[in-house]
């Protein structure tokens, strides 16, 4: 629409037309043809939420030497960073009550990110993909008080195990493995199945060069052969139970997309030969793998081994070779002579896992993350350039010789060696992280650096050399701990090293000053302060200190968020309800985000709102308030912080909200002119800004009440355009009791929701980030490219069409400061 100062009279005049031709809201045509809205046929069900709700309940388990009554803090976050920007919920759970909430999140987040925070420190986070309306979280395994800092990924791919096998090989006759020639045979295999049953041994070559269609070999009994099998189109299965004895394995083509080698808890593959998977092919080991030669993954294929792998041999050392962009996984329990990583390769040792071997080797383009123990008994060593080695738990090495990386080294972590040479590495250290070396054999161009708030501690017990011309530094809250240090610049002089200090806060000391705290990754190696009791709890709600909100207030415990606690959303209104405008969607633009405060049972008791109107192209009186749709009226005890000026559209009772109804209404403001003293349109026209203050209001409540009664669903914010009985709402949203519906007359809205045209259109849009709205008059459609195709499709095309990418807006039609 344009809007003019004289348009409120021509929207007078239109309801009065349309009161005469007209005595009730139009609807659809009788014939239900749809109506065809500015952006194309918009579905009957469509509702413009860019956010889905999701009902999500976390369990945990009892913990030995932990009571079951002990409060274990939960927090579900929307990255994984988790930091407190990226909170989304906290609250509470024990053994015997989960954690229930009701969270909301944008369309387009597939993940979500959940931390099982125990009284003694320890964190378990689960990466939850978010699909559906509910989701269950379950802190299943019943641990012990030194649990892994993080639950297992357990990433590998699964095969099927048939109920019903095609063909059953129970005698040595020559044999060759192929697939179906056409169909999926009269079992309905997917791939043609043999099996070697139980109590049968194999012992004579099964031909599994197949040329047809694939076909899986699945060994209940034992296959014992003396030479190798080179798999085309041929996958191995080692049932439970089974055993395959074989002298080497190659894989060749393989068209079906399945694992190529598979063994079962409780199978056993045995190779004295070289196993070797390439071109993206995948082996899964969950049972005993014993190899007396080379297991070589190359060329993007994945290795996960979930069991017991054991690359050794006593005449001359085997290698496990992760090459060319492979990956290998471990999350159980790995012994080889050494392991070669290179060419863009990646590791992931997961929590709870040991990876021991003689000797650990990588260079360029490779990284490792470790989530459990990594040990090397002769060498942990690093070649080459770019690659990056990030160790959340512990990694113990008899001599460390790194050069050219990035060391990530995180909370609660150590990394030990008994001597250790470095060339042209980073080392970044987060608080509570701890590197500890016997003796520096060798130095130059080592950056020691933190950005953390609190310290780490880098501790040598024996000589470190003259680092005056090392090119070094110690940056940040790191403290270098030099056993042997002192004064003078003789060998292990102060003087030696002590131009590498002072730089935001790094210390250079002969005995440590700074705590580690204990954790089950780094063995107690930095704790010289007793820890405190296992709980101190201020207010006496049964949350610790430090993970209480407040803990000098019983009533709070715990914080959520929406968005998120560093992200604010966006409300975007139209005012010419009810009749359709320009869709620029800026008459009102309101920027917040809101928080919700729990007690330690996860009733909300408190709701801070920060907002900031950072628009208004309208020329009408715009007044702003929420009403909480399933909170009584008589339960809000305060509202602080802000304000109102005026009576009128909203009159405040002395607790603060408004009077006279019986749903709980908030106001914000009776006119947008009360929060920015502004002649005309406010922040429409591209070239002209003035700036807008954050504001905010608290809201306490008399009684507790579940969190599921104040989530976004139930988040009723709206407009009242020059008087109070005239409100516009979200779609599936009510009016409040003050609501006149009869000023709908002569509007063509949709059946059921009066907040909708009957073409499908809408007057508001709450978006869950910072929005580029468009600006005067100019559309939204013409604004954001893919605005059209989400409305049309229901929401399931583009349901990220508000975001800053590429190819999304037309900046020729948002507003420009």
């Amino acid at each position: 629409m344009k809007k003019q100062p004289n348009k409120f009279s021509v929207l007078v005049l239109f309801v009065l037309f349309a009161a005469i031709t007209s005595s009730c809201v139009n609807l659809n045509p009788p014939d239900n043809t749809p109506i065809v809205s500015p952006v194309g046929i918009i579905p009957k069900d469509f509702d413009w939420k860019t956010v889905k709700e999701i009902t999500c309940t976390v369990k945990v388990q009892p913990v030995v030497g932990i009571a079951d009554n002990m409060i274990r803090v939960i927090k579900i976050f929307n990255s994984p960073l988790l930091n407190d920007g990226a909170l989304m919920a906290s609250g509470a759970a024990t053994p015997l009550t989960p954690y229930g909430v009701k969270i909301t999140l944008a369309t387009a987040i597939p993940t979500i990110y959940v931390q099982e925070i125990l009284p003694n420190g320890v964190r378990v986070l689960k990466t939850v993909d978010v699909s559906g309306t509910t989701i269950n979280v379950d802190f299943t395994a019943s641990v012990a008080a030194n649990a892994p800092m993080v639950t297992k990924a357990s990433p590998s791919p699964t095969i099927p195990i048939p109920t019903n096998y095609d063909v059953t090989i129970n005698n040595n006759n020559s044999l060759t493995l192929n697939g179906f020639t056409s169909g999926n045979g009269s079992y309905g295999n997917t791939y043609k199945s043999y099996l070697i049953p139980t109590g049968f041994t194999r012992t004579a070559t099964l031909e599994v060069g197949n040329w047809i269609s694939h076909a899986v070999l699945y060994i209940k009994g034992v296959y014992r052969i003396s030479n190798s099998m080179d798999l085309n189109n041929v996958s191995v299965v080692v049932l439970n139970g089974g055993r395959l004895e074989v002298d080497g394995i190659t894989t060749g083509t393989q068209n079906a997309n399945t694992v190529t080698v598979y063994v079962e808890n409780g199978g056993t593959l045995v190779s004295s030969d070289e196993v070797h998977i390439s071109n993206g092919k995948s082996i899964v080991n969950k049972g005993t793998m014993t190899l007396s030669y080379h297991l070589n993954v190359s060329t993007r294929s994945n290795f996960y081994n979930e069991g017991t792998l054991t690359v050794t041999n006593a005449k001359k050392p085997k290698t496990i070779f992760v090459t060319n962009y492979s990956f290998f996984y471990n999350s159980s329990s790995v012994y080889c002579d050494k392991i070669e990583m290179s060419d863009n390769a990646s590791l992931l040792n997961d929590a709870g896992s040991t990876f021991e071997t003689e000797n650990w080797y990588q260079t360029t383009g490779t990284t490792t993350n470790n989530h459990g123990h990594i040990v090397a008994t002769t060498e942990f060593k690093s070649s080459g350039n770019s690659y990056t080695v990030n160790n959340f738990c512990n990694i113990n090495a008899r001599h460390a010789s790194l050069q050219g990386a990035t060391y990530n080294l995180y909370e609660g972590s150590l990394f030990v060696s008994q001597t250790l040479y470095t060339n042209n590495i980073i080392i970044n250290m987060f608080g509570g992280s701890m590197m500890q070396t016997g003796s520096i054999t060798e130095v130059y161009s080592m950056k020691v650096r933190s950005s953390s708030d609190s310290y780490s501690v880098f501790k040598c017990t024996g000589t470190i050399p003259d680092m005056r011309y090392a090119a070094s530094e110690f940056n940040g809250k790191i403290e270098l701990v030099h056993a042997l240090l002192v004064e003078g610049s003789g060998t292990n002089g102060r003087d030696r090293y002590v131009a590498m200090f002072n730089n935001n806060g790094s210390i250079l000391s002969k005995t440590q000053t700074q705590n580690i705290v204990a954790t089950t990754c780094n063995d107690g190696a930095g704790q010289i302060v007793t820890p405190p009791p296992a709980v101190t709890d201020n207010d006496g709600d049964g949350v610790g200190a430090a993970l209480d909100v407040d803990d000098n207030d019983a009533t709070v415990a715990f914080v959520s968020y929406f968005p998120s606690g560093s992200t604010w959303g966006t409300y975007a209104f139209e005012d010419l309800w009810p009749v359709k405008g320009d869709y620029d969607v800026n008459d009102m633009i309101l920027g917040f985000k809101i928080s919700y405060y729990t007690n330690a049972s996860n009733l909300v008791t408190k709701l801070r709102l920060d907002y900031n109107l950072r628009a208004a192209g309208s020329t009408y009186n715009l007044a702003a308030a929420f009403q909480l749709d399933k909170v009584s009226a008589s339960n809000v005890l305060s509202v602080t912080g802000r304000e109102i000026s005026g009576t009128s559209p909203f009159g405040v009772n002395a607790n603060g909200a408004e009077g006279g109804v019986s749903l709980a209404v908030i106001p914000l403001f009776n006119s947008q002119k009360d929060v920015v003293s502004n002649q005309g349109f406010l922040n429409t026209l591209s070239g002209t800004h003035v700036i807008t203050p954050d504001q905010y209001m608290n809201v306490k409540f008399v009684t507790p009440f579940q969190q599921s009664d104040i989530a976004m669903s139930s988040f009723n914010l709206f407009i009242a355009v020059n008087t109070r009985d005239r409100e516009i709402h979200l779609p599936t949203f009510a009016g409040t009791s003050k609501f006149n519906p009869l000023l709908a007359s002569g509007g063509t809205l949709y059946p059921g929701d009066q907040f909708k045209n009957a073409d499908g259109m809408m007057w508001g849009l709450m978006i869950p980030e910072p929005f580029q709205y468009p600006s005067e008059y100019n559309s939204i459609v013409k604004a954001y490219l893919h605005f059209a195709e989400w409305a049309t499709s229901g929401g399931t095309s583009y349901p990220d069409w508000y975001k800053e990418l590429s190819g999304y807006i037309d900046q020729e039609f948002v507003y420009q400061p």
